[in-house]
């Protein structure tokens, strides 16, 4: 009998596989040499019998080993890599990694492109014209120096998890915690950062919906990154209603600019995330020696010293620090001074109340929507209009009367609009009494 055959037979029954077995079951698949039906069953043992932490040690190594691994350790400071696990109107990154930056910490930040119902920082930042998001390393390197920061694509990062993603999506092997977190963690690994810090959303517009999901998750790639010595955290955080209420390509990034020019009070619930993330950033660096030497995994209670950084923000050095990110990378700047300049949507179209009570969203659905309006890729090759998206007027949880202004709605043509309104239908919730989202759930460190 064959190796493969032996390892497949011992996954299915449940016992523990060796590093090498595992190990050969990923470089075989991805040099070829393992054919599609006989890792498909592989995948399919471990979403039922999940793995143990050497076996997720090993999966994540070996899928890291198949690509690039980052070396910015000759650039002083602390570097930063902060990761979200999707929702809808998260510009957590446009706002976080300026203020990092203006910190003293080095952000080397690679991004991707939208998701399913979630959107993507590198979308967004292709809102911005002449920007560019395809850095070569010497360039990264050059930014972390000069600027302290830099968004962009990824290199070859582990490029077995993409090939295994691909034969997990086509065989209802995506939900399964060890596949999910060894999937994100390979290329946080290979990133190479001294810092990892998680942002773990849960809610109807997350990939995790539940709770218990969404902790189990987060402890998993908490005890991978430990595995290869990396200080980590992760933030759960509430995705039961966007994160913002500007949800778009271009309009998210107006938000930021808005956001860091001091208006910070207008988006509460962004403010409060991002201000958590930088507030652990700041705990990691003070506690950083120890933290590399604790093997305990536990939860975090930070104070709300919000002071400091809404210093940041009110001197005007946080935008000074975006506009530099994005002059960096050839992007017109001249958007901080005129946000709107670019912004010119095809459609508008305002919607209304017809009832009267405390509002909520399905998050999902409003993410659909966005994509139907024209951010969304239905094919490889479509190009999406970052003049399309929502703004939303109302709080989830807010007194609403029939007739008033709920949200706007920008489109790329007719069809889209209409296509949203259906989804839009289903999407918003009236209820008698008020309903309240907390911001975030849990922050641990590991």
């Amino acid at each position: 009998m064959s190796i493969v055959y032996e390892i497949l037979r011992k996954k299915r029954m449940g016992y523990t596989l060796s590093d090498q077995e595992v190990s050969f079951m990923v470089k075989g698949y991805y040099e070829g040499d393992i054919p599609d039906y006989q890792m498909s069953a592989f995948l399919t043992s471990v979403a039922i019998h999940g793995m143990d932490s050497n076996e997720l040690f090993a999966f994540t190594k070996s899928m890291v080993d198949t690509g690039l691994i980052m070396d910015f350790s000759n650039v002083n400071g602390l570097k930063i890599d902060k990761h979200s696990t999707g929702g809808v109107g998260d510009t957590v990154s446009l706002i976080v990694i300026p203020i990092l930056a203006c910190l003293g910490y080095k952000v080397p930040k690679l991004s991707g492109r939208a998701l399913g119902h979630t959107g993507g920082t590198i979308d967004k930042l292709e809102s911005i014209p002449n920007m560019r998001t395809n850095l070569e390393i010497n360039e990264m390197t050059n930014a972390l120096e000069s600027v302290g920061a830099f968004i962009c694509q990824p290199l070859n990062l582990a490029p077995a998890d993409k090939k295994i993603y691909a034969l997990r999506d086509v065989t209802a092997n995506v939900e399964s915690i060890p596949l999910i977190a060894s999937s994100i963690m390979s290329k946080k690994i290979a990133a190479n950062s001294d810092v990892i810090i998680l942002d773990v959303k849960v809610g109807n517009g997350a990939f995790m919906s539940e709770y218990k999901e969404a902790l189990e998750l987060a402890k998993t790639m908490l005890s991978i990154a430990k595995n290869f010595n990396k200080v980590s955290s992760a933030i759960i955080t509430d995705m039961n209603e966007p994160l913002n209420r500007y949800i778009g390509n271009y309009i998210e990034v107006i938000s930021a600019i808005d956001f860091l020019k001091g208006n910070y009070k207008k988006y509460p619930r962004l403010r409060n995330v991002c201000f958590n993330i930088i507030n652990v950033a700041n705990y990691i660096y003070n506690n950083y020696d120890s933290l590399r030497l604790d093997s305990d995994l536990r939860e975090l209670s930070l104070t709300n010293d919000f002071e400091y950084i809404e210093n940041i923000i009110n001197t005007g050095k946080a935008l000074e620090k975006f506009a530099e990110i994005i002059q960096n990378q050839n992007g017109d700047v001249s958007i901080i001074d005129d946000p709107y300049r670019y912004f010119y949507p095809k459609i508008e179209y305002s919607v209304y109340s017809n009832f009267d009570g405390y509002i909520y969203f399905d998050t999902y659905l409003i993410g659909l929507a966005a994509g139907e309006l024209g951010l969304s890729r239905k094919n490889l090759g479509d190009i999406v209009d970052n003049n399309s998206g929502i703004i939303i007027e109302k709080y989830s949880g807010e007194f609403v009367k029939t007739g008033e202004l709920v949200m706007k709605l920008f489109a790329r043509d007719k069809q889209s609009l209409d296509n949203a309104l259906k989804i839009l239908d289903n999407a918003l919730k009236f209820s008698p009494e008020p309903v309240k989202n907390d911001d975030i759930y849990t922050i641990l460190i590991f």
